[in-house]
């Protein structure tokens, strides 16, 4: 079990806003959620490859993508504190800030 499974929620989302802004920064152009996932997923060790396979959920039964939802609260913290913007929709930029 890969460090990044044991951290808890807050922790995994405080992980996956440096290694965004990390990922944002090194590549100086606009990028978008599944881009940025796939990035991570393949490139930093913390994070498992089986990461952005589906899981059903036991209450509902539908499929999701657990690191998704992870990944999608981080970019929304980012947002918040003015770090990235969403200049057109589906589209992640780094702001002057971050």
């Amino acid at each position: 079990m890969s460090g990044f499974a044991k951290m808890t929620t807050y922790k995994k989302e405080e992980f996956l806003e440096k290694e965004i802004l990390n990922y944002l920064q090194k590549i100086h152009q606009p990028a978008t959620r599944t881009q940025i996932a796939e990035y991570l997923v393949k490139n930093t060790d913390s994070i498992p490859n089986d990461s952005l396979k589906y899981v059903t959920s036991k209450k509902t039964g539908r499929e999701y993508v657990p690191f998704m939802n992870r990944l999608s609260f981080a970019i929304t913290s980012l947002r918040k504190a003015q770090l990235i913007d969403h200049p057109k929709r589906g589209t992640t930029v780094l702001t002057k800030l971050g």
